[in-house]
Parts: C-alpha cells; sequence; structure tokens
C-alpha cells in the first residue's frame, strides 16, 4: 500500500488526542518533577511525557484502589505506558528513517475531521479547549501527525493475509474444548413487586390482631389468577415492577450464575411451562415461569468456526506486530531510567 493512498483513505485512530487534551481539564491530585524517563536512540522520553499518557488510567485507579495496592497498581500502569511510548518512538523514527513523510494537507485534513466530530466544527472552541489545557496548536498538530504515522507503519509492517488451516482450527478447539460448553439455560419470566415500606393492620380468623404487607395480599391474588389460567405474560405486564414489566416479564435466557441465590434455585427446578409459588425476598416478592430450558452442552465446531479462525487471525496479528517490534528494539539504543 503507498503512503499517499493510506493516508487519503484512513479516518479513524486519530481522535484520541482531543480526548487527552479534555481529560487534561481535570484536576491532578500530585504533580511529579520532571526528569527523564528514558532515551531511544536520540530521543528522550521525559516522565512528564509518560505521565500525560497514564493520566486517565492512573485517576480510574485511584476509584477502585488504595494503600500499598494503589502504588503497585499504578506503577505497573506507568511502566506499561513507558515500553508503549518506546515502541511508539522507535516506529516513528523508522518512518522518518525510511524517507516517508506526511503533506501538511493530510494533518490538516485529521484536523478538521476532530474539529468537525467533536467540537462541531466551532474552530475557535477548539484552540481555547488547547490553550485552557496548556497545548500549542503545533504540538497537537505533531501530535495528530505522529499518530497517522504510527497507525501507517503498524498496517504496512504486517501486510500478508493471515491465513488459518482447518487443521489448527481443530487443534484449537480440542484444546480448549471448555470454552465452547454452553451451560444449563432457561427461558424465564418473572413476576415482582416491592415490599411496602408500611405494614398494615388487620384482625384475622381468630379475632386477633396481625400486621400483613398489601403487596404480599396482592401478589396472592395473582397467583390465584395463574392458578385459574390467566395468562402469566399479561399479568407480568399489567402488575409486575421489575425492569422487563413491557416484555411481559421476559428476562430471556439466563444461566445460574446470573441469578441470585433463592431465585436460582426455584427457577431452575421448574419444568418448561410451570411456574413458582411466591418467593420472597428482601428486597419483594417474585413468581417465577419457566418457558423454555437448554441442556448443558458442548457448541459443535461447525457453530464456532469463524469465531476460532478470528481468535487465530488476531493471535497471528498479534505475533507479527511483537516481532516487527522486536526487530526494531533488537536494532536501537535504548536505556530506561
Amino acid at each position: 500500500m503507498k503512503l499517499l493512498d493510506y493516508l487519503t483513505t484512513v479516518k479513524s485512530g486519530i481522535l484520541g488526542i482531543a480526548a487527552l487534551a479534555l481529560a487534561g481539564s481535570l484536576p491532578l491530585q500530585a504533580q511529579i518533577v520532571d526528569g527523564i524517563a528514558a532515551i531511544v536512540n536520540d530521543k528522550v522520553i521525559t516522565f512528564s511525557e509518560v505521565k500525560k499518557r497514564v493520566d486517565q488510567t492512573e485517576r480510574l485507579l485511584k476509584e477502585t484502589y488504595n494503600g500499598p495496592e494503589l502504588v503497585d497498581k499504578v506503577k505497573e500502569a506507568r511502566l506499561k505506558a513507558l515500553n508503549a511510548e518506546i515502541e511508539r518512538q522507535l516506529i516513528i523514527q523508522d518512518f522518518f528513517k525510511q524517507g516517508y513523510f506526511v503533506p501538511e494537507n493530510i494533518v490538516e485534513d485529521r484536523l478538521k475531521d476532530v474539529i468537525s466530530s467533536q467540537f462541531d466544527g466551532d474552530r475557535s472552541a477548539f484552540i481555547k479547549t488547547l490553550l485552557a489545557n496548556g497545548i500549542s496548536l503545533e504540538n497537537y498538530r505533531t501530535e495528530l501527525r505522529e499518530q497517522i504515522v504510527v497507525q501507517y507503519m503498524r498496517q504496512k509492517n504486517v501486510t500478508t493475509a493471515v491465513i488459518v488451516s482447518p487443521y489448527r482450527i481443530e487443534q484449537y478447539y480440542q484444546e480448549n474444548i471448555k470454552q465452547f460448553v454452553q451451560e444449563e439455560q432457561i427461558e424465564l419470566r418473572l413476576i415482582f413487586l416491592r415490599k411496602s415500606v408500611f405494614k398494615e393492620t388487620r384482625t384475622n380468623a381468630k379475632g386477633e390482631k396481625e400486621e400483613y404487607d398489601p403487596q404480599e395480599e396482592i401478589m396472592k391474588e395473582l397467583l390465584s389468577k395463574l392458578d385459574g389460567g390467566a395468562s402469566f405474560a399479561e399479568l407480568a405486564r399489567s402488575y409486575s415492577e421489575g425492569p422487563k414489566r413491557e416484555d411481559g416479564g421476559n428476562f430471556g435466557w439466563l444461566t445460574r450464575d446470573t441469578l441470585r441465590g433463592e431465585i436460582r434455585d426455584a427457577a431452575f427446578a421448574l419444568k418448561p411451562g410451570q411456574y413458582s409459588r411466591i418467593i420472597a425476598t428482601d428486597d419483594g416478592y417474585y413468581i417465577l415461569r419457566v418457558e423454555d430450558r437448554r441442556q448443558a452442552a458442548v457448541q459443535p465446531m461447525a457453530d464456532v468456526r469463524a469465531q476460532i479462525e478470528k481468535t487465530l487471525i488476531q493471535e497471528e496479528r498479534q505475533r507479527l506486530q511483537q516481532e516487527w517490534i522486536d526487530s526494531l528494539r533488537s536494532k536501537a539504543f535504548i536505556k530506561m531510567f
């Protein structure tokens, strides 16, 4: 593929820098002193460059982890970002070493794509966003140019069509047979009513006062209607407070691990066409109906052949990409600090 042909057709993969600029507007909890993180041939990678590319990941980590575990996760993320930046620099250097260049009109077209898609064509708003985040237009154009270079070079260096043999597909199927076990499933409908916030009082047959939940009484009436032959789906549409009310309470095909314990055991004990008695839980009352059932079985290879082939092609492309990156590393001077 010729470089100019590629550059004039590729339209994706270059919008991430705008997201980076917008993400930069979020306050950072800490700053690090700048310094040299690595040297790749004659290119110096600074700590601030690495930090910029991992800031969003670090913010997500801080929402999930804390203490020593957070420190380890952040170190891992920064090391991964540093290695990614080293690979990026190797690719960019190889591009220019081979005598390629990116015409400025191509960069301008990509810039227009960003402004159109993320700023509704408002160039002024785009410039203000850059300035607010301390990014010059020239630096932004450089980022776009480098993204185009990396995308082109990655595609160029895995040009051979990857073909997976039928034997390799069969071998993968046999070696990973557990991946293709289809668990037992049921097609489930349910009617759900929330428990009342406050119970009411009534006099029972013995003349004693007792508390009761009006919602449970409604559920008993619904069960009586079902016993009398009423449509489960219609009662669910009319009375259920569950999320699938409009679908007649139909939650589709479910496996055991998708249902909470007290619901799961009752549901999988039913045969197709059967419905349960009232099941009381902490949050409310349920009546379940199983529409159909699928027994656990191994999916035939014919059904998963295309899926396996796609997986193997992806794995081979990743291997070829890594092989290419390793060859660039072997010819470069790289020092990490």
